[in-house]
């Protein structure tokens, strides 16, 4: 097995060693206002972080003291849904979502960057 280089991306195993990656927030966030241009507010006071997509259809809240741990929450206006994830959620796990949203809202400027993949884990052929 050859070592991982530094831009390698790297499955966590076993899952509690990923943590909740609260130092790692700009990987979830991070792309969505950086390279899509997403506006954000960010409450110091509070932790509270909100980016929502340029068309105001989809919402990624990050909220640190949410009374039940629900640390995220993303939601889509039209069609609704809503996913959150707690405080015990890896953060690789929550930026695999963050990162797909620009493509699901059809902007694949760094589609090249952020690969989809449209094959379900069971059709993939080992490597």
């Amino acid at each position: 097995m050859r070592p991982f280089a530094p831009q390698d991306r790297v499955l966590v195993s076993p899952r509690y060693l990923a943590g909740a990656g609260i130092d790692r927030l700009a990987d979830a966030i991070g792309p969505l206002v950086h390279l899509f241009g997403w506006p954000s507010e960010h409450d110091r006071a509070s932790g509270r972080i909100s980016v929502h997509s340029p068309d105001g259809s989809l919402f990624v809240n990050f909220n640190p003291r949410h009374t039940h741990g629900h640390w995220w929450s993303l939601a889509h206006h039209e069609p609704y849904w809503e996913a959150r994830f707690t405080r015990q959620t890896p953060i690789e796990a929550i930026a695999a979502v963050t990162q797909a949203l620009p493509q699901l809202l059809g902007d694949d400027r760094h589609i090249d960057r952020i690969p989809l993949t449209t094959t379900p884990p069971s059709r993939r052929s080992p490597n």
